[in-house]
């Protein structure tokens, strides 16, 4: 009789806890597939508490009546496995993990569309196949389940095995931070990397903790120290001794200066050549007119194309907290390259062709201090190439536009058609031969780059008829990398080694105040931050009493230990590499720069610490908002004196 009764109980539970059963059973199956679909390895006890969360999360529906409970499963299942597919993709592109404060960009999903769909992989669908499962258990199995129920042993067996997961849970998850502090002691505090955070403590416990730190920060108000200020105080003085004038201070001095971001251009394509058919003829053209960085490396972040405008005119490292800068330190107020030629007499211009709500260019733009800014709205409707308005209508009004601005201005011009994915350039304008690279992905962006360039050949052309060329600085550069996948790179020979190693993009500098110079290619290691420092002193504007992080790339004194920093914490130096490993600089590779192979030496501490105290500045001025307070300290000094 009792070995009867044990059986109906033992029933009476697995009917009344079969969805929980079902579901936890599939999330044991789900959690190391989305470990291996992001190529992440997954350790055994953080495998264990992030199937311990999900069951402590289907626990709590026991606090429901029954009529909501297959909601509440629903929600949960769908919740959990929806991070998994955005993280995926985030991953994919980003190489990090999505966070709370993403939330803020939330408007800009609907403009991706396009763009998102194709880094979906199919393997994705997994995440919610389970879902027609749970209907279907739920729909055959109500009765028996609502009866289970209401059984003999549900209160107590239900308390007890509830207790159980919960300690089970705060134990192991107690065990995992403790175990995580005491591998990698800065890496909840420095968070270089979300994927890194992600990796120790689990996917499900490193979004509860990022909700942890957004609310933190903002209950908190971050504000530096005494100590802190005089720190960056302290930082900027020291840089600045260092970096004397020399013969091409100033060689620019009254030009006009005009900067075009171009969208997505990689350094790869340069001087690149497909069955015997220049990629960028124009681009290569200017190149051999003018100054060409051929080691200039990509240094943006979370915020691609908004941060390659902010690195190249605030000259800050982006921000350590996801997403943008234009979202996330909107009201903060900026050292800046517009802001510095405003003061100096310059006219200041900015355009886009898109909207100015996307990225939030219509307020950081003005904030930054552009005088004057044209967006899709105010732009003379045209062809529509990609996202919006072409490069070769977008540039064309711009040739107009400047002619009528009053000299010396300041033009900063980001064209658009460039972006990724790639495939929405006009079947008119794919004029190159591509062979069996056609209808790929490295074909389709062959064929957008292409066109692109041809765009801003033209805008070349019509500033030299009408004499700007010859009376400006003129600054091209490439925003950010392609996103292109490693086998995409492979089509055309290109093998990675690093990270960073293909990260690089065109940046060349025309000027006929350069003279001689003009036609070279410098192979110094720079990027994104050294854009301003580099165009101020051409103008003739000294760097001292400003706030820019970067190195001008003129006049170098010799002997300078240039470091060239990355959000993560990685560095380049002109003969190394440090790349960080899952966001861990202890597990950190040194590698010659050229040939991509590991070096057989100690991580260089100077170097390292160098790095991270450049980041640690960076930080402190951005979300201590600390320009204006630096600036009122200067001008206090100065009347002292």
């Amino acid at each position: 009789m009792k070995e009867k009764q044990l059986v109906r109980n033992i029933t009476y539970l697995l009917q009344a806890k079969i969805d929980f059963i079902l579901l936890v059973a599939i999330f044991a199956w789900k959690v190391p597939l989305f470990y291996r679909i992001v190529n992440m390895n997954l350790d055994i006890i953080v495998y264990a508490i992030s199937l311990l969360a999900v069951a402590t999360l289907l626990i709590c529906r026991n606090a429901l009546p029954f009529a909501f409970r297959f909601a509440y499963v629903m929600l949960v299942d769908l919740v959990l496995s929806t991070l998994m597919f955005i993280d995926s993709i985030y991953l994919s592109y980003f190489h990090d993990v999505t966070s709370v404060s993403l939330l803020r960009q939330i408007g800009q999903v609907s403009e991706l569309g396009g763009s998102i769909w194709t880094l979906v992989d199919g393997r994705y669908a997994f995440y919610f196949a389970d879902i027609p499962l749970l209907i279907l258990l739920y729909y055959t199995k109500m009765k028996q389940m609502l009866s289970a129920h209401r059984g003999p042993v549900w209160k107590t067996a239900s308390r007890i095995f509830a207790m159980v997961i919960v300690f089970l849970l705060v134990f192991g998850s107690t065990i995992n931070i403790e175990r995580t502090l005491a591998k990698v002691p800065s890496l909840l505090d420095s968070r270089y990397s979300n994927k890194a955070v992600l990796k120790e403590l689990g996917i499900y416990h490193y979004h509860l903790f990022d909700v942890y730190q957004y609310v933190n920060r903002a209950l908190k108000n971050r504000k530096a120290t005494p100590e802190e200020i005089n720190d960056v105080k302290n930082w900027f003085a020291a840089e600045n001794v260092k970096w004397q004038t020399g013969p091409l201070f100033g060689k620019a001095n009254g030009q006009n200066l005009i900067v075009i971001q171009e969208e997505s251009l990689q350094a790869f394509v340069v001087n690149l050549k497909i069955n015997g058919q220049e990629v960028t003829p124009n681009l290569n053209k200017l190149i051999r007119e003018g100054v060409y960085y051929s080691n200039y490396y990509d240094q943006t972040y979370h915020g691609r194309t908004s941060d390659g405008e902010f690195t190249s005119l605030v000259s800050l490292y982006p921000s350590s907290v996801p997403g943008s800068i234009y979202f996330n330190f909107a009201e903060n107020e900026f050292d800046s390259l517009p802001k510095t030629l405003k003061q100096a007499g310059y006219t200041t211009f900015s355009a886009h062709a898109y909207a100015g709500s996307y990225w939030n260019r219509a307020v950081m733009h003005r904030n930054l201090g552009f005088e004057q800014s044209m967006f899709m709205e105010s732009l003379e409707k045209g062809e529509k190439v990609g996202w919006g308005l072409s490069d070769g209508d977008f540039f064309k009004q711009m040739g107009e536009k400047l002619k009528e601005l009053p000299q010396p201005f300041f033009a900063f011009l980001v064209s658009l058609s460039n972006h990724h994915p790639y495939n929405e350039v006009p079947a008119a304008y794919k004029t190159l031969q591509l062979g069996e690279l056609e209808g790929t992905m490295m074909g389709d962006y062959l064929h957008s780059v292409h066109y692109a360039d041809q765009a801003l050949g033209e805008f070349i052309e019509s500033l030299k008829k009408s004499g700007l060329y010859d009376s400006s600085v003129l600054a091209v550069y490439g925003d950010h990398d392609a996103g292109l996948p490693n086998e995409e790179l492979a089509r055309i020979g290109i093998q990675p080694q690093y990270g960073q190693l293909y990260d690089k993009v065109p940046l060349v500098i025309h000027s006929s105040a350069l003279g001689k110079k003009n036609g070279t290619v410098d192979e110094q290691v720079a990027g994104h931050l050294d854009l301003t420092p580099s165009l101020l002193y051409l103008l003739g504007i000294p760097q001292e009493g400003h706030y820019f992080m970067g190195q001008r790339l003129f006049d170098v004194p010799s002997g300078n230990n240039k470091l060239v920093v990355f959000r993560d914490g990685s560095y380049v130096t002109q003969n190394h590499v440090f790349v960080v490993q899952n966001g861990m600089l202890e597990e950190g590779r040194f590698l010659d720069r050229i040939s991509g192979k590991p070096v057989d030496r100690e991580m260089p501490q100077q170097d390292t610490l160098a790095a991270q105290t450049r980041l640690r500045i960076s930080d402190l001025i951005l979300e201590s908002n600390l320009i204006p307070s630096l600036q009122a300290k200067q001008e206090q000094q100065s009347s002292d004196d």
